[in-house]
Protein backbone atom coordinates (compact mmCIF):
# COMPACT_ATOMS: atom_id res chain seq x y z
CA UNK A 1 0.00 0.00 0.00
CA UNK A 2 1.61 4.08 -1.01
CA UNK A 3 1.16 5.65 2.14
CA UNK A 4 2.43 8.36 2.67
CA UNK A 5 5.43 9.33 5.75
CA UNK A 6 3.08 12.13 6.80
CA UNK A 7 0.32 9.91 6.84
CA UNK A 8 2.05 7.44 9.01
CA UNK A 9 3.31 10.32 11.22
CA UNK A 10 -0.68 11.57 11.36
CA UNK A 11 -1.96 8.16 12.24
CA UNK A 12 0.80 7.57 15.19
CA UNK A 13 -0.99 10.68 16.79
CA UNK A 14 -4.48 8.82 16.20
CA UNK A 15 -6.42 6.82 19.30
CA UNK A 16 -5.41 3.58 18.85
CA UNK A 17 -8.79 2.62 18.16
CA UNK A 18 -9.54 5.31 15.15
CA UNK A 19 -6.27 4.43 13.89
CA UNK A 20 -7.19 0.71 13.45
CA UNK A 21 -10.70 2.00 11.91
CA UNK A 22 -8.45 4.39 9.54
CA UNK A 23 -5.90 1.68 8.31
CA UNK A 24 -9.07 -0.82 7.61
CA UNK A 25 -10.47 2.28 5.51
CA UNK A 26 -7.36 2.40 3.80
CA UNK A 27 -6.67 -0.98 3.15
CA UNK A 28 -9.79 -1.27 1.95
CA UNK A 29 -9.66 1.65 -0.51
CA UNK A 30 -6.15 0.23 -1.63
CA UNK A 31 -7.67 -3.44 -2.53
CA UNK A 32 -10.53 -1.97 -4.42
CA UNK A 33 -7.89 0.44 -6.72
CA UNK A 34 -5.99 -2.73 -7.29
CA UNK A 35 -9.07 -4.65 -8.60
CA UNK A 36 -10.15 -1.54 -10.77
CA UNK A 37 -9.45 -1.40 -14.39
CA UNK A 38 -6.15 0.86 -15.10
CA UNK A 39 -6.75 3.52 -18.02
CA UNK A 40 -3.79 1.46 -19.98
CA UNK A 41 -5.78 -1.88 -19.55
CA UNK A 42 -9.14 0.24 -20.45
CA UNK A 43 -7.32 1.48 -23.80
CA UNK A 44 -6.16 -2.16 -24.28
CA UNK A 45 -9.78 -3.16 -23.87
CA UNK A 46 -11.05 -0.51 -26.40
CA UNK A 47 -8.06 -1.88 -29.03
CA UNK A 48 -10.02 -5.44 -28.89
CA UNK A 49 -13.58 -4.54 -28.96
CA UNK A 50 -12.13 -2.08 -32.08
CA UNK A 51 -10.41 -5.26 -33.43
CA UNK A 52 -13.57 -7.27 -32.69
CA UNK A 53 -15.82 -4.81 -34.25
CA UNK A 54 -13.51 -4.44 -37.61
CA UNK A 55 -13.46 -8.53 -37.83
CA UNK A 56 -17.30 -8.30 -37.24
CA UNK A 57 -18.01 -6.10 -39.99
CA UNK A 58 -15.34 -7.60 -42.43
CA UNK A 59 -17.33 -11.56 -41.22
CA UNK A 60 -20.89 -9.25 -42.22
CA UNK A 61 -19.58 -8.50 -45.82
CA UNK A 62 -18.42 -11.69 -46.19
CA UNK A 63 -21.50 -13.28 -45.88
CA UNK A 64 -23.41 -10.90 -47.47
CA UNK A 65 -21.40 -12.03 -50.38
CA UNK A 66 -21.98 -15.51 -49.60
CA UNK A 67 -25.66 -15.27 -49.92
CA UNK A 68 -25.46 -13.30 -53.05
CA UNK A 69 -23.45 -16.57 -54.67
CA UNK A 70 -26.08 -18.28 -52.88
CA UNK A 71 -28.78 -16.43 -54.76
CA UNK A 72 -26.78 -16.88 -58.07
CA UNK A 73 -26.78 -20.38 -57.49
CA UNK A 74 -29.91 -20.84 -56.78
CA UNK A 75 -31.13 -18.93 -60.35
CA UNK A 76 -28.50 -21.24 -62.25
CA UNK A 77 -30.06 -24.10 -60.69
CA UNK A 78 -33.55 -23.14 -61.49
CA UNK A 79 -32.38 -22.61 -65.39
CA UNK A 80 -30.86 -26.35 -64.88
CA UNK A 81 -34.03 -27.89 -64.15
CA UNK A 82 -36.02 -25.63 -66.46
CA UNK A 83 -33.22 -26.53 -69.06
CA UNK A 84 -33.23 -30.39 -68.17
CA UNK A 85 -37.18 -30.82 -68.28
CA UNK A 86 -36.76 -29.55 -71.52
CA UNK A 87 -33.92 -32.16 -72.10
CA UNK A 88 -36.33 -34.35 -71.37
CA UNK A 89 -39.23 -33.65 -73.28
CA UNK A 90 -36.91 -33.99 -76.08
CA UNK A 91 -35.57 -37.27 -75.14
CA UNK A 92 -39.16 -38.67 -74.78
CA UNK A 93 -39.62 -37.39 -78.51
CA UNK A 94 -36.42 -38.34 -80.07
CA UNK A 95 -37.33 -41.89 -78.51
CA UNK A 96 -40.88 -42.25 -79.97
CA UNK A 97 -39.20 -41.54 -82.95
CA UNK A 98 -36.28 -43.84 -83.31
CA UNK A 99 -39.38 -47.25 -82.18
CA UNK A 100 -41.59 -45.43 -85.11
CA UNK A 101 -38.85 -45.62 -87.32
CA UNK A 102 -37.68 -49.47 -86.38
CA UNK A 103 -41.29 -50.40 -86.25
CA UNK A 104 -41.52 -49.22 -89.67
CA UNK A 105 -38.32 -51.02 -90.75
CA UNK A 106 -39.49 -53.86 -88.72
CA UNK A 107 -42.92 -54.16 -90.54
CA UNK A 108 -41.41 -54.37 -94.05
CA UNK A 109 -38.41 -56.59 -92.79
CA UNK A 110 -40.35 -59.05 -91.00
CA UNK A 111 -43.05 -60.57 -93.75
CA UNK A 112 -39.68 -61.79 -95.13
CA UNK A 113 -38.21 -62.97 -92.56
CA UNK A 114 -41.13 -65.15 -91.10
CA UNK A 115 -41.55 -66.92 -94.64
CA UNK A 116 -37.39 -67.69 -94.70
CA UNK A 117 -36.99 -68.44 -91.39
CA UNK A 118 -40.63 -69.98 -89.92
CA UNK A 119 -42.18 -70.76 -93.31
CA UNK A 120 -44.72 -68.77 -92.72
CA UNK A 121 -46.63 -66.25 -95.11
CA UNK A 122 -47.62 -63.25 -94.25
CA UNK A 123 -51.08 -62.17 -96.84
CA UNK A 124 -52.33 -58.75 -96.31
CA UNK A 125 -50.41 -55.55 -94.77
CA UNK A 126 -49.26 -55.67 -90.64
CA UNK A 127 -50.80 -53.02 -89.24
CA UNK A 128 -49.99 -51.22 -86.50
CA UNK A 129 -52.11 -51.12 -83.19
Amino acid sequence: MGVSVSLIRKLEQVEPFLREVLIAVLEEIERQREETVTKKEFNELKDIVRELAEAQKRTEERVEELAAAQKRTEEELHKLVVEHSKTRGQLGGLSMTVGYILENEAMKALPLLLEEEFGLRVEGRLVRK
